[in-house]
């Protein structure tokens, strides 16, 4: 798989990252979507040094991660209820 270098740009910093070309367009998703978070932090706490901005940016993104991580993990056992459900109505079809 071959590796490439590319540049992403976040909070007017350039980063030179090596990444595989399967990889290219989600890390310049992941950068977008942090430089897009940190900018936000920036503009309601404008006097926070950059380094706190990235710790409370990844922080937020981490919780967000974590709370979708928590729904799904509901979704999949509502959907396993349903299935048992499913299950059950057709064995008393079939009787």
């Amino acid at each position: 798989m071959a590796e490439d270098y590319i540049t992403v740009t976040i909070s007017d910093q350039d980063f030179k990252i090596k990444c595989s070309e399967l990889e290219v367009d989600l890390l310049n998703r992941s950068a977008a979507y942090l430089d897009i978070k940190m900018s936000e932090l920036k503009k309601t706490s404008p006097t926070l040094p950059k380094d706190k901005i990235a710790i409370m940016a990844a922080l937020n993104i981490i919780s967000d991660y974590l709370k979708k991580e928590d729904e799904l993990r509901e979704y999949e056992t509502i959907s396993k209820e349903i299935e048992l459900i499913q299950n059950s109505l057709n064995f008393e079809e079939t009787k």
